[in-house]
Order: C-alpha cells, then sequence, then structure tokens
C-alpha cells in the first residue's frame, strides 16, 4: 500500500514538475482580453461584418476574471474607462444579434448568452479570431 502511495506521489510530482498543472487558466486569454477592450471599436467592426453568418458554435463566453491575472487589473480598469462609449455600441449591437442555434434555427444572441447566465449589459469585450471564433469577454 504504502509503495502505491509513493507511486502515485511521485507521479503527481514528476506531472507538475513538467508543468503539466502549472498553466494558469488566463494565460492564453490574456492578450486577448487586454486587446478586445482595447480595440473594441475594431473588433465590434469585425463581429459587425460577421453578423449575417454567425453560428452559435463560433461564440465563446468567457469570464474576465479567469482570463486576467491580478497584475492586469489596473491596466484592465484604465482600458474599460477609456473605452467606456465603445463598449457601450458593442452592447447596443450585440442587442440586435441573432445567430443561427445549434437546432439550425435562428435564436438572439441574447437568448444564447441568457443560456450561460451571462446578459449583454455584462459583455466588456469581443475578440474575433482569424478562424472565425468569437469571444465575448464578460464581468
Amino acid at each position: 500500500m504504502a509503495k502505491r502511495h509513493a507511486a502515485a506521489a511521485l507521479s503527481l510530482l514528476m506531472f507538475a514538475s513538467a508543468g503539466v498543472f502549472a498553466s494558469p487558466v488566463y494565460a492564453d486569454t490574456n492578450p486577448n482580453l487586454l486587446a478586445a477592450v482595447k480595440n473594441v471599436s475594431s473588433e465590434s467592426d469585425k463581429f459587425r461584418s460577421m453578423m449575417s453568418n454567425l453560428t452559435e458554435s463560433q461564440i465563446h463566453v468567457v469570464n474576465v476574471q479567469s482570463a486576467m491575472s491580478p497584475s492586469d487589473d489596473a491596466a484592465f480598469k484604465a482600458a474599460l474607462r477609456k473605452n467606456a462609449s465603445n463598449i457601450s455600441d458593442l452592447r447596443d449591437t450585440l442587442n440586435h444579434t441573432t445567430i443561427t442555434g445549434s437546432d439550425g434555427v435562428l435564436v438572439t444572441l441574447r437568448k444564447v448568452l441568457l443560456r450561460q447566465n451571462v446578459t449583454i449589459d455584462q459583455v466588456v469585450g469581443v475578440h474575433v479570431g482569424t478562424d472565425g471564433q468569437v469571444t465575448l469577454f464578460y464581468q
């Protein structure tokens, strides 16, 4: 029994030292979050250009807290203040957006977000990927 516990502990130690458990959630999305808020006007324009062909599978919703390290908090808050007007325009666009749902029927983006317990008023940024994926950041 002790050998099994020692082997399990050694396996965990090997995974941790290999970096398997070391990568934080925000590592991949952090640059997109700050860019989404700082460039909300241009990202919104990209989003508007895609609006006629959006599907539910293209929309990804990310909580700001999971996408940001504590050291980015000040830059994030400054970007929110600076771009408040553009964020308001983005929310207005989102209120009028319909997308093709997973069942092939048009649905409002508002309903898709509500299924994930997110309101449009919580959205603070959008990032349109080169692959056509749309990330909406909310807080």
